[in-house]
């Protein structure tokens, strides 16, 4: 049977392998902590952004509704309109991205050769009606100013446009355009770049709108679909923030789950202590027997090597023993070191019944007593159930003792255990029988409320409850206690919001 020694060491490998499980989960906690965090700061962010982009489109928008301050005729009204489109739905997109706005009028004088500023370097924006008539202006322009376009400021041209020269330039003759207008097109071309002495693309390039886009009539409508995809694009910059949090979440728990470096520490625990307990007892016995450490021979080493050797062989699979049930099934540290303390105790009486050495009333008489810790540590479970009165502490723990028992016989009597069963049941009986009718009911009424919580062979096989995964099993119990279905976690994600939030 298991002996006291041997179930103390059990007792103590299992508080140090839930300590290690619970560090695990305690940093599991940590990092989900700390992921939150940053998701709730980034979206935080990110709101900020947004609400400093669209205060850019309000500023288009206010230019737009006092149409009497934009300066030129009616023909060229549309010159200024794409500049304020320019500069400010420009910054609005960098601020959304979290980037310093590049875009501006600061600096610029009423009568200077630029227009505006991005990222320091001066533009001079050009919205004229037709490709050749846009290529004429720019010319003018580096005419009338000689170091524009050749000292790295340059010119921005409408963004239709600028995809038709493009074309051009591909050797594409765009649809509706004539042979000849193609090679004045080429020809201007040619021209900017024999005055700057630099690649076109260098020197002209394309504004954000389209020369339809920057029209008084169809203004607001431009704003309007850059705003919402200003809010589209915000959108998906928030999923991707919540996408990578939850891969983040996902990650944390996959590096939280047992492992094998864990499960081998545990083993290594298991037989550092129960190792080290059978050297302390080894050497106490010899002492006992009138052998003083000091007069140690080589063969008094070699048997307190032998014991220490065979302690540490047995602590370590029950190290690991351990570590499997409390991360694989629903078992807490206690009931596991219980349970392979019994597993234990109980493998070595069948071997003696099997032997002859004991017979079958002796199997099952001291069988309850090597199962009696875990009868202990599940009437501790059953108190959280139900008040317990003193006089029926005895049975209860003879129950739990011998549901353990029963479920480790049937591994080595088979069919037979059925005979076990029986005898058990009816000393049950036979002490039920003896306690008067309201503890009876109160014995009813807790092994009623344990077997909702799960028998001992249910903790300890039942593998579709295991401790990563635990909120399965309180969502059995809650269910078998009439909570309400919307009152129930259903999934880690509403773990995480419940806990976390």
């Amino acid at each position: 049977m298991a002996t006291p020694f041997k179930a103390a060491a059990d007792q103590i490998t299992g508080s140090f392998i839930d300590s290690i499980n619970q560090t695990r989960l305690n940093e599991l906690s940590r990092e989900l902590d700390r992921i939150l965090s940053d998701e709730t700061l980034a979206l935080g962010q990110q709101k900020e952004a947004l609400m400093e982009a669209l205060a850019q489109v309000s500023k288009v928008k206010d230019f737009l509704n006092n149409p009497e301050h934009i300066l030129g005729s009616d023909l060229t009204k549309h010159g200024e309109i794409a500049e304020q489109i320019e500069v400010h739905i420009r910054n609005a997109y960098d601020l959304l991205k979290g980037n310093i706005p590049g875009a501006t009028f600061d600096g610029v004088g009423r009568l200077a050769p630029e227009d505006y500023l991005i990222d320091g370097i001066k533009v001079q924006s050009k919205f004229i009606n037709g490709i050749n008539n846009n290529l004429d202006h720019v010319l003018k322009h580096m005419d009338k100013y000689r170091d524009f376009g050749r000292d790295g400021s340059y010119y921005q041209i409408p963004k239709d446009s600028y995809e038709t020269i493009q074309q051009i330039l591909d050797g594409k003759i765009p649809d509706g355009l004539s042979q000849r207008t193609v090679n004045k097109i080429l020809e201007k071309v040619r021209e900017i770049e024999n005055q700057t002495g630099k690649d076109f693309h260098e020197t002209v390039k394309p504004s954000i709108s389209d020369y339809s886009d920057v029209q008084r009539g169809a203004a607001q409508n431009t704003v309007h679909q850059h705003e919402e995809k200003i809010k589209k694009q915000n959108e998906e910059i928030n999923n991707k923030i919540k996408d990578e949090s939850d891969k983040a979440k996902d990650q944390a728990h996959q590096n939280a789950k047992p492992n094998l470096h864990e499960g081998l520490k545990a083993g290594l625990i298991g037989a550092g202590i129960s190792g080290g307990m059978s050297l302390l007892i080894s050497i106490y016995k010899k002492h006992k027997q009138g052998t003083s450490i000091l007069e140690f021979d080589q063969q008094d080493w070699k048997d307190v090597g032998i014991d220490f050797g065979k302690g540490a062989l047995k602590g370590g699979i029950t190290g690991i023993s351990i570590y499997g049930f409390t991360n694989f099934t629903s078992m807490t540290a206690p009931m596991a070191s219980a349970f392979v303390s019994a597993s234990y105790g109980v493998s070595k009486l069948f071997m003696d019944y099997k032997n002859g050495k004991i017979d079958f009333d002796e199997f099952v008489s001291q069988g309850q007593i090597t199962c009696l810790e875990t009868g202990i540590v599940a009437l501790g479970a059953a108190l959280g159930q139900a008040f317990i009165p003193i006089p029926i502490v005895g049975t209860m723990i003879g129950s739990f003792a011998a549901s353990t028992l029963v479920s480790l016989a049937k591994n080595y009597f088979g069919e037979e255990s059925r005979k076990l069963e029986e005898k058990l049941n009816q000393q049950f009986n036979n002490a039920f029988n003896k306690i008067n009718q309201e503890y009876k009911r109160v014995v009813e009424k807790i092994l009623e409320e344990y077997d909702k919580l799960g028998t001992i062979t249910k903790m300890a096989f039942d593998y579709d409850c295991n401790a990563v995964f635990r909120f399965q099993s309180s969502k059995k119990l809650a269910l078998a206690y009439n909570v309400e279905q919307n009152n129930i976690l259903k999934d880690m994600d509403e773990i995480d919001d419940f806990f976390l939030s």
